[in-house]
């Protein structure tokens, strides 16, 4: 087994055919078909079936598509992680963020790290968390920050909270809760909620915490986007909770208005995490010392 064969193996398993899979690896079309012959009679199975001349993974070869992800990505990662030893900093870090994080909290964190380390190359791939937990399983990503209201076994990955984000209650200026700088959730129980749909991590904490404390919405608005829900709020179509990191523009012009609760508090953890075997580059550690810096300074802006 070389690596060549495994290029050409996951070049056909992303839908390239065999003459784009030659033409991308610089050989003829009979040596991308002798490379795959090959793999296969040393891993003892079939990987491929043709079906209408076309080719398709069999199960064997949609299970050996991750473990041939993986190797390339490893092998890659060490050649760019034996470069930074020379200069940790010069190179590149791919990491994965939820959609909140990626958004509103790393890009300025991002910039300060670029002011320091100009010649390293930054990535982020803002996905779901499950593509991203996918990606860091095989190794495309050197290490995800997201909320830890997701559970992630701790014995498999090294996790760091560094930053605790509170959710507050919004509502627009013209809302009768924007006299107010108190309630009880009783008081908006009843209100238009304005809440992402189903399968989002932010919404699943908000209702796990609701619920925890014997509370309900009874009236719920679903938008699929952040800012579709800030906007929302501002023209007055219901109230929500939301990050207090994502919304310290709309408050500090006065489109939204702030109030707390008086029987409810909902704050989450925001934390970097990577498998625990995961060697970790010169450069990246540079970056979450940063990271870690930045959130200290964060930290006291959200809670002035």
């Amino acid at each position: 087994m070389n690596l060549s064969q495994l290029d050409a193996f996951l070049l056909l398993a992303n839908g390239f055919n065999v003459t784009e899979t030659a033409e991308r690896l610089f050989c003829t079309q009979p040596s991308v078909s002798i490379k795959i012959k090959k793999l296969e009679e040393e891993l003892q199975t079939t990987l491929f079936e043709r079906i209408n001349n076309r080719l398709y993974l069999t199960p064997q070869g949609k299970v050996y598509q991750q473990y041939a992800t993986q190797i390339i990505n490893l092998v890659k990662s060490s050649s760019e992680h034996m470069r930074q030893f020379d200069d940790p900093s010069k190179g590149e870090i791919k990491f994965g963020a939820s959609h909140f994080v990626g958004v509103y909290l790393l890009p300025q964190i991002m910039a300060q790290f670029r002011e320091q380390y100009p010649d390293v190359k930054l990535s982020m791939d803002i996905s779901s968390s499950t593509q991203l937990i996918r990606k860091l399983d095989t190794q495309e990503l050197e290490f995800l920050i997201m909320s830890d209201h997701i559970y992630l076994d701790p014995t498999e990955y090294h996790l760091d909270t560094f930053l605790i984000d509170p959710l507050v209650l919004i509502c627009s200026p013209e809302h009768w809760l924007a006299e107010k700088k108190h309630c009880r959730f009783s008081d908006i129980a009843s209100e238009v909620f304005l809440i992402k749909p189903e399968h989002s991590a932010t919404r699943d904490f908000l209702l796990d915490r609701i619920q925890e404390n014997n509370k309900e919405l009874k009236n719920v608005m679903e938008i699929n986007s952040l800012e579709g829900i800030k906007q929302g709020v501002i023209h007055g179509l219901g109230v929500s909770i939301l990050s207090r990191l994502s919304i310290m523009q709309e408050l500090k012009s006065g489109l939204l208005c702030e109030i707390a609760f008086d029987d409810i508090q909902f704050s989450r953890g925001i934390r970097y995490f990577y498998h625990k075997e995961k060697y970790i580059s010169p450069a990246t550690k540079n970056f979450l010392s940063v990271l870690q810096s930045q959130a200290q300074i964060l930290t006291k802006d959200i809670n002035k």
